[in-house]
């Protein structure tokens, strides 16, 4: 019998995700729109795997396709440089789920200044997954994003990389969950525990950047993530970056910033910036797209706890370490009875 809401050959398509998390999620999933805002790094797998899950995508990128995108986008091919990449990779991207609805965009981001045109280019979508580096690393501009997407209810998600690392930002606003997976093993069907209803709050990406590099240094959040913290830093300070800004991200890490983390696997600050402005490794971008389409999928289904809200991955390591920035505030310890009446006397 068919299912309600999806059809016989949606049915035999998504056969294992319907086992996986059930009917009511992939309605979900297949009634969502989500927007990829930049296809480079860790979005261009992050197409694949929304696209394969049933969701309906708009890819959105103003630039043109160089040989170097070629070499790293799969979706590209030699024909199509000079063009436009987002038209180019979404008739592939298509390609490999015919159910769903792929589109794309050419606009360039001009409307970020203009707050009203923001809102209505964004309002729509459940989800918007933007790529740090479509917006020539304006930090600024990616704030202002952050900020419209939750006046129109929008999810939104942030990538940046830098060779052997991959770094993602997300903000799902007043998200609440309603269901929550079996455990692991539990059964062959995942039929969902009895209902458990928790709120998460997120912060915005402007209150993320208000936490210093130096303040996370204290707080002991892992060496990876400070360098993005440096990176986001120093880029929005200076309201740009580019590759030539090496030097002086360097200097800015030790006279301005005072943070020089170690990181794994990393050389000198300088050669580290410099991997910022080129596709990461593979195997970096498969890893890291596959936990942020996770989490999209958290937001659109609201089935399972999503991570709050920095995640991060070093191939040197091997490890994806997720820290919650501003941090949580610390629970109040509660004292016996006991220690209070000797405080009191």
């Amino acid at each position: 019998a068919v299912m309600a809401g999806i059809s016989e050959g949606e049915v035999a398509v998504y056969d294992r995700q319907l086992r996986l998390w059930g009917v009511q999620a992939q309605q979900r999933l297949l009634s969502a729109k989500v927007l990829v805002w930049g296809l480079e790094g860790c979005n261009v797998e992050v197409c694949k795997n929304l696209v394969l899950a049933g969701v309906s995508l708009t890819i959105r990128d103003h630039r043109m396709v160089a040989t170097a995108d070629v070499a790293f986008d799969y979706f590209l091919r030699e024909g199509d440089i000079g063009q436009n990449r987002a038209k180019c990779a979404s008739q592939r991207v298509q390609e490999m789920n015919p159910l769903c609805t792929v589109s794309s965009s050419s606009d360039a981001p001009e409307e970020i200044s203009d707050a009203a045109a923001l809102r209505a280019a964004l309002k729509g979508y459940d989800v918007v997954v933007l790529a740090l580096g479509v917006l020539g690393f304006d930090v600024a501009q990616a704030s202002i994003v952050d900020a419209a997407c939750r006046d129109v209810d929008t999810s939104f998600l942030m990538t940046l990389s830098s060779g052997e690392m991959a770094f993602f930002f997300s903000n799902l606003h007043e998200h609440t969950m309603h269901e929550k997976s079996s455990a692991q093993g539990a059964g062959a069907v995942a039929t969902p525990q009895a209902p458990t209803v928790e709120k998460f709050s997120f912060a915005s990406f402007k209150e993320w950047l208000q936490c210093t590099p130096a303040e996370l240094q204290r707080q002991k959040v892992d060496a990876s993530i400070l360098l993005v913290s440096l990176f986001l830093a120093f880029s929005h300070s200076n309201k740009q970056a580019s590759p030539e800004m090496a030097g002086k991200f360097e200097d800015y890490c030790r006279t301005v910033a005072k943070c020089t983390p170690s990181v794994d696997g990393c050389a000198e600050l300088k050669d580290v910036y410099a991997c910022f402005f080129l596709e990461p490794l593979m195997h970096v971008a498969s890893v890291v797209a596959g936990l942020l389409a996770q989490e999209v999928i958290k937001a659109i289904t609201k089935r399972d706890p999503p991570m709050m809200n920095s995640v991060c991955f070093n191939a040197h390591t091997s490890c994806a370490l997720v820290e919650r920035i501003p941090a949580p505030p610390k629970a109040p310890v509660k004292r016996k009875a006991e220690e209070v009446a000797d405080l009191l006397d």
